[in-house]
């Protein structure tokens, strides 16, 4: 007893090296590939084809089919892509994930410790975040295929233990002579897939471990076909955990994702049902003849077994993807069906879930600046035709908008703070200060089209000649432009037509010299005219607002 229980801590410990390894692992990437996964985002957004493929490149690229996961229903929750794109994201989750599996089947073992030694050198001379991502996905890697090693060499041992053994007996799927599996027992191991996922919150960890009952002969190749299906169900709850408290499109991504990996686990066990038997006689599934035909050994005789498991995984994700792909509008709908409109959720543009990802993260702050701006300009907007007697507004409804721009900056500043909490790149970390002057210049925008209101009633008593109201429209017209330029920039990317300090002077020089107009227009003013300021005073919050646009615009560079 105490020999089986030390045999059973000792092989738990190997698996936890092995989860540690690949979770360090995959941050690694993350901290490499932090800007391509920015990049892939503009792909996502293009067509299904486009987002399978973005959706397996991103998988591929930081060995997370949950990280993916979430970070698509965080898209979603922020307004980033559609229902529609990201389905198309989560099938390419699928196939992506499928690549950890295979690189586990590979016998990489001799490599594990000198990785393991490569990575902890690296780390401790390594300066830069991405040299350190790097140093840190080889450590990851080391102590995976170490976990790994160390897990097998113990289970080869307890599958020795007569009630190990019993225990994944009852689980057993070998055929009989007719080639068709024990459907209470296919059923079984699909739901011991399931719960161990759901558990571990990791499909790869839960492949590396069949792969590992494989190697060392606990389950047979017949056992590990169905406990790889309920792998792919029980990886689902990840995101459907992400999308708690999201909005309704970011249900629907979950619940479309948990309905493609059931619906393709249905077929592949109503397929079971195709039973052939091959040139030697041995009657199997069809799924199986598949398996092994597309993998080195010969899968019914025990030869390679990891190998052949990790080609199930592949050969099931990609071949689900294909069927179901054609139908992803249709899934889209009966998704949106059983799951109705929100009443009162709305898009987070800041997602919590894209924190994961810190240059997500700084790109859906980005977004969340330009809408600021746009909302802070608007106001401005309506304060300087509220002036010039174009456009009619109550001072509360001026009020709320300026206070609904200081709750925005709040949110944002709170959010540029969890970002600086990451694990940033020296450009990543750089923009966050950037970020926050954008922010600070977009609510003093709102500030000054508050004070630029309240002189509404003291100029229109006073009135303004034509000529001054044409001239003042005029440049109102200009700043126009360049807020609606640099809102563009901020939102879609790009660069602005013109140099930001070109741009601004050339609205200060007007202002400037209107003010000189008005002001000689004062000075000349017969005896009793009233010798108001309040337009002066307009004008200079003209010159302002040109100057925070300008701060903004001359940043977005810095921003990434």
């Amino acid at each position: 007893m105490t020999n089986y229980l030390q045999l059973t801590i000792t092989a738990l410990g190997g698996l936890a090296l092995f989860v540690y390894g690949m979770g360090l692992m995959s941050d690694g990437l993350k901290e490499t590939a932090g800007e391509k996964l920015k990049a892939a985002l503009g792909y996502m957004t293009r067509n299904r084809i486009f987002a399978i493929l973005a959706g397996t490149a991103v998988t591929a690229l930081i060995q997370s089919s949950s990280a993916t996961s979430v970070m698509t229903v965080g898209f979603v929750n922020a307004g980033l892509i559609s229902l529609r794109q990201a389905i198309g994201v989560i099938f390419g989750t699928n196939i992506g994930t499928t690549v950890t599996g295979q690189i586990v089947s590979l016998k990489l073992n001799d490599l594990a410790l000198p990785a393991v030694t490569l990575g902890v050198l690296g780390l401790m001379v390594a300066k830069r975040t991405v040299t350190r991502g790097v140093w840190r996905t080889i450590l990851g890697f080391g102590l995976l295929f170490f976990g790994m090693t160390f897990m097998s060499h113990e289970l080869k041992v307890l599958a020795q233990e007569p009630r190990f053994v019993a225990f994944f007996s009852r689980f057993d799927c070998t055929p009989g002579a007719s080639g068709f599996l024990p459907p209470l027992a296919v059923l079984g191991a699909v739901a011991v897939g399931t719960l161990c996922t759901m558990v571990v919150q990791s499909s790869s960890a839960t492949i590396g471990i069949t792969i590992a009952l494989a190697e060392t002969g606990v389950i047979s190749l017949w056992t590990a076909v169905p406990i790889v299906l309920g792998d792919n169900i029980g990886t689902t709850i990840t995101a459907a955990l992400a999308a708690i408290g999201g909005n309704a499109n970011a249900r629907r991504t979950a619940l479309a994702h948990a309905l493609f990996n059931v619906f393709g686990t249905i077929l592949v066990l109503l397929s079971f049902g195709l039973v052939f038997t091959n040139a030697d006689g041995i009657a199997a599934p069809a799924f199986y003849h598949l398996v092994d035909l597309c993998t080195d050994g010969n899968g019914f005789a025990g030869e390679t077994p990891g190998r052949h498991v990790a080609m199930a995984h592949t050969i099931f994700n990609v071949a689900n993807v294909i069927v179901q792909t054609p139908f992803i509008p249709l899934l889209a709908r009966l998704c949106t069906r059983l799951i109705g409109d929100d009443r009162t959720a709305r898009v987070q543009a800041l997602e919590p879930h894209l924190l994961e990802a810190p240059a997500l993260a700084l790109h859906a702050a980005r977004l969340a600046l330009g809408d600021m701006t746009r909302r802070a300009w608007t106001i401005a907007s309506v304060a300087l035709n509220n002036c010039l007697g174009r456009a009619t507004v109550d001072e509360e409804s001026v009020q709320n908008a300026e206070r609904e721009i200081d709750e925005m900056q709040s949110r944002i500043r709170d959010y540029l703070v969890a970002i600086s909490q990451r694990k940033l790149t020296e450009r990543q970390a750089q923009a966050l200060p950037e970020l926050v002057h954008c922010v600070n210049d977009a609510e003093r925008i709102s500030d000054i089209a508050v004070k630029i209101y309240r002189k509404t009633a003291r100029i229109q008593r006073q009135g303004l000649s034509e000529d001054i109201l044409a001239a003042t429209s005029d440049i109102i017209a200009r700043l126009r432009v360049f807020a609606h330029e640099t809102t563009h920039v901020l939102r879609k990317g790009g660069t602005l037509k013109h140099a930001p300090a070109v741009t601004e002077d050339t609205v200060t020089r007007a202002a400037k010299a209107l003010s000189r107009q008005y002001s000689e227009t004062l000075a000349n003013a017969a005896g009793d005219r009233p010798n108001d300021t309040a337009f002066l005073t307009v004008l200079a919050g003209i010159r302002d607002v040109n100057r925070h646009i300008g701060n903004i615009a001359e940043r977005v560079p810095a921003l990434g």
